[in-house]
């Protein structure tokens, strides 16, 4: 061999070398996961989680980024290694972050994130602000585009997913919850019963938008894929359905915020393994067209109960990790593969222009006016960050001041690349000479209070006792044994959470302090308390006792905060 073949073999191992070493200097993470640890913040109730950041070798500068919360009795390898969401990001390019809860406070299943502790489901503190700091963390770590923040869960991580899309609405672009629940729902909106069909009792709808209207802090709405398997037991169907209402009611227009009036399309879910289960795939738009970006869509499918693994409860409460997934904890492959249908749904709704308009209400939301008063409307601002101030589109025509009740003014601004910002301002009308709350208490059994005409038989085959207001569940209708107070509104109108106009009763003199002396199930209606296992004050966790009709004196010092006891 001569020296001059040995020169050029050598410079071709030298290229080959060079061209390794970019590689890996400009991919050094391509493939791999990740593994990180979240340390505990300052703010309360924060702890140290850890979390893993898969990255695929296919990605885009910014890339998009799926975060991905495991359910109870789970952790961030079973939806690393099951749910074929590392599979999706390869084949779509996106980098995939699995948070796993790590430790918690309070009564709960194992590793279930806490969406119904009052410290964990507001911005700024506890499990969900810890997620949005994992989220900031990884944008430092790596070129996230800020116009594709998805964020998707099953089970209490699909509960967390609706807290995070709705504390934090101002960052996530998308949000997909599977198996999840309404905003601000307790532990009741689960049924643990082991028995299918399961029960479980939910807010209103009306209340689910107050509690997401009080938590919005910017108008940008959230479009938001609800994936539901109809035969689950242990999140109902109609957590889904409340789920899909509140959110039309929140960020639809006066005139399409109804699955009727926002319905556009209905298909078959695509793609699939072997099954389709007669899938169904709903779109509620903004215009009840396709033209218009998507309000809510829904996945319904008729799913087994059983699943391939051993361990589960076959209550029909899984995620559908398709052909490229695996039967896991809580995983199936087949049927619609959630996946492929999170991802199609993410892709269509990512602000690709860098964001929408922001508008920004001038005045109350909501706004509350006298009957037969003349209405004029404060008026909203919107700004882009590219096109700075627009101009804002107002529709109060629905409001109607000569009726009572409720109505909507909507709001929007279109910029330059045609991205559209929405807004709306719920006005009540009401009645000046109208009767005033009684503000009278009555306790009796769910039973009794039917009698007295306080409550109503209702529910499935009238086997539950409702409020014949606020229609919320104080008990087994024929239940003749248990306490529950209802309080007094309107004369003949009756609730079981007490009026506004009516708060600060109880035994305490300090204005700053409420109390309240009844049943641990009257607690729970009221929201004061919530069952897991036994009765535990809502915020505080503070241990009531395991009987429903047991009396016990509760406390609300800071809001949203129970604790046992009298106010000084």
């Amino acid at each position: 061999m001569t020296m001059h073949t040995i020169f050029r073999r050598k410079l071709f191992l030298l290229s080959l070398c060079l061209v390794s070493v970019f590689i890996s200097s400009t991919h050094s993470y391509a493939g791999q996961t990740l593994s990180y640890t979240l340390p505990q913040q300052a703010y309360p109730d924060s702890r140290s989680r850890q979390y893993k950041v898969y990255l695929p070798d296919n990605l885009t500068s910014p890339a998009p980024m799926v975060m991905t919360l495991h359910g109870c009795k789970q952790t961030h390898n079973d939806v690393l290694n099951d749910w074929g969401m590392k599979e999706a990001a390869d084949r779509y390019g996106f980098i995939l972050v699995a948070p796993f809860i790590t430790s918690y406070d309070g009564l709960r299943n194992e590793n279930c994130w806490g969406f119904w502790f009052e410290q964990h489901r507001h911005e700024g503190g506890g499990e969900v602000e810890d997620l949005h700091q994992i989220a900031l963390q990884v944008e430092a770590d790596h070129n996230i585009d800020p116009a594709r923040r998805f964020i998707t869960g099953l089970s209490s991580g699909g509960a967390m997913t609706i807290v995070a899309a709705t504390t934090h609405n101002e960052y996530w672009t998308a949000a997909a919850p599977a198996a999840g629940l309404p905003y601000g729902e307790d532990s009741s909106s689960v049924s643990l019963s082991g028995q299918c069909p399961g029960y479980a009792s939910f807010h209103s709808i009306s209340r689910v938008v107050s509690d997401m209207q009080s938590e919005l802090n910017s108008t940008t709405a959230i479009p938001m894929l609800i994936l539901q398997n109809e035969n689950d037991c242990t999140v109902l169907k109609t957590a889904a359905d409340n789920t899909r209402d509140a959110h039309l009611k929140v960020w639809g227009d006066s005139s399409h915020d109804t699955p009727a009036e926002a319905y556009a399309s209905q298909n078959s879910c695509t793609p699939y393994y072997q099954n389709n289960f007669s899938c169904t795939h709903t779109r509620y738009t903004r215009d009840g067209t396709l033209n218009t970006p998507s309000i809510v869509e829904t996945v319904y499918l008729d799913g087994p109960l059983s699943t391939p693994n051993t361990q589960d409860t076959d209550h029909g409460h899984y995620w559908v990790s398709g052909e490229h997934g695996n039967n896991g904890k809580w995983a199936i492959r087949t049927g619609p593969s959630y996946p492929d249908i999170i991802w199609d749904f993410f892709s269509r709704h990512s602000n690709s222009s860098g964001g929408t308009p922001v508008i920004t209400l001038t005045g109350d939301n909501p706004l509350s006016i006298a009957l037969n008063t003349a209405y004029t409307d404060p008026g909203a601002t919107a700004n882009d960050a590219e096109d700075g101030s627009l101009i804002v589109v107002t529709d109060c025509q629905n409001v109607n001041t000569t009726a009572v009740g409720d109505y909507s003014c909507s709001y929007s601004a279109t910029d330059s690349d045609g991205n559209s910002g929405y807004a709306s301002r719920t006005v009540s009308v009401f009645d000046p000479n109208a009767p005033v709350e009684t503000c009278d208490e009555q306790t009796a059994s769910p039973y009794g209070h039917i009698n007295a005409g306080r409550a109503y038989a209702g529910g499935t085959s009238n086997l539950r006792a409702l409020a014949n207001a606020d229609n919320q569940d104080i008990g087994g209708s024929f239940d003749s044994w248990s306490s529950v107070t209802l309080y007094e509104g309107e004369p003949g109108q009756w609730y079981a959470v007490k009026p506004a106009a009516c708060s600060g009763s109880g035994g305490g003199g300090n204005t700053g302090c409420q109390d309240w002396n009844t049943t641990n199930l009257s607690h729970q209606v009221a929201g004061r308390a919530y069952y897991q296992l036994g009765y535990y004050t809502t915020g505080g966790n503070e241990y009531l006792g395991a009987l429903s009709g047991s009396t016990s004196w509760i406390k609300e010092e800071t809001a949203g905060v129970f604790q046992t006891g009298q106010c000084p």
